[in-house]
């Protein structure tokens, strides 16, 4: 409460709460005294309302929380770490069995797949056709086809340059990337509980 309020001026609830929590210098505990003594009923009710209030806040505030039981609290809201296959096969690469860039095709092979660098991969138990295709000179595409269980459970992510693709065999194990820039790509892929890469494969 300021110094300059009246005797005779109605306490607002801050220089009533001041007075209740003893905040108040000596003139102003003395002025709002005074007022309260006249009596000034609505003042007087604001006291005791603003009074009752601060007793069950004070009254509903817990005790000090030991450091050990504290410590626990807070540790059950901590993340644990749990063992997980696929964080375990993140960076498990793809065996590659089969590079018609290095090991090339039979003359008659050649015909009927054209200039398509073909390749085929190991993923644990499963493999990977893919079949490369240049479709001008800056653009190619990726046939291929997953042989696995579930097939059409695996995702497939491929970047060429600044391009990224995402796609999910059909349930032959088939897919088609088109229109991808020609660039070095990276491959990944993976289902519920496997995850492989493969190694970057220039075009």
């Amino acid at each position: 409460m300021k110094k300059s309020t009246p005797n005779d001026r109605h306490l607002d609830t801050s220089a009533a709460l001041d007075f209740l929590e003893q905040r108040l210098n000596a003139g102003d505990r003395r002025a709002v005294e005074e007022h309260l003594g006249r009596p000034c009923r609505a003042c007087l009710d604001r006291i005791h309302v603003l009074g009752e209030m601060l007793e069950t806040m004070r009254a509903d505030r817990v005790g000090e929380v030991p450091a050990a039981l504290h410590q626990r609290a807070v540790a059950v809201f901590v993340p644990v770490a749990k063992p997980s296959m696929v964080q375990d096969l993140v960076d498990r690469v793809a065996e590659l069995l089969f590079d018609s860039a290095q090991e090339p095709l039979m003359a008659g092979a050649r015909r009927s797949v054209g200039e398509a660098r073909r390749l085929r991969f190991r993923l644990g138990s499963n493999a990977l056709d893919l079949e490369i295709e240049r479709e001008g000179s800056d653009t190619l595409s990726i046939r291929g086809r997953m042989m696995a269980t579930d097939a059409h459970l695996w995702n497939l992510a491929v970047e060429a340059g600044s391009e990224q693709r995402n796609v999910r065999p059909d349930a032959d194990g088939s897919f088609v990337l088109d229109r991808l820039p020609v660039a070095p790509l990276t491959l990944q892929l993976r289902d519920a509980t496997q995850r492989f890469r493969l190694p970057t494969l220039e075009p």
